[in-house]
């Protein structure tokens, strides 16, 4: 019978070039960790202690206007890692939640751990800055598609890149997401269909 792959260790091969030998050590120091459809990696005014690899399932990123309704500001496919960067890394209270949308299953590694191989690996260091990289760019290109693109053209966006999303999260979600109300993307939907 074949060796089954590790995920995580295919992503991390192909984020940064490493030997395989160092990428096995790097995801040993992680652990196997199981979220419940509806559980919180992160609640807000908590202190993070997850970096997380998604292996299966969507999650998504959200926090409440002043108003009091919640904003969806990201989702997560597999294959991403996901963590509140400025809660985890500044060690402060997470201005967000991060909730499992559907049952996921993933790698954690705890900020000490982090920090340990941080230090000890140099390949490590090369992997965590093409995360925080690619978290920054798609970010960027996220805002920046708040304010140059339709509303019509962003829905089309996330058909194309994550179709995953339009089938699991509650349209509300979506909706946020998207900075529209719920009736504008139900006729965004109509419109596409």
């Amino acid at each position: 019978m074949p060796e089954e792959i590790n995920p995580l260790l295919t992503f991390i091969l192909d984020t940064v070039a490493i030997p395989k030998s160092e990428a096995q050590e790097i995801v040993a120091s992680f652990q196997h960790k199981k979220l419940n459809k509806g559980e919180f990696l992160v609640r807000e005014n908590q202190i993070s202690d997850d970096y997380f690899y998604l292996e299966k399932g969507l999650m998504r990123t959200f926090l409440y206007d002043l108003e009091g309704h919640e904003i969806t500001t990201d989702f997560f496919v597999e294959n991403n890692i996901v963590f509140d960067v400025t809660c985890f890394f500044n060690r402060v209270r997470s201005e967000v939640n991060v909730q499992a949308v559907t049952e996921c299953t993933g790698y954690r590694i705890s900020y000490e751990e982090l920090n340990a191989l941080f230090h000890n690996k140099h390949a490590f260091r090369d992997f965590g800055r093409a995360v925080l990289v690619k978290g920054f760019i798609a970010s960027k290109k996220r805002s920046y598609a708040m304010i140059n693109k339709t509303a019509e053209e962003r829905y089309r966006g996330l058909l194309t890149t994550n179709p995953k999303i339009l089938k699991y999260a509650q349209l509300k979600h979506i909706a946020s997401y998207l900075g529209v109300t719920d009736s504008t993307l139900s006729r965004l939907r109509r419109n596409l269909q």
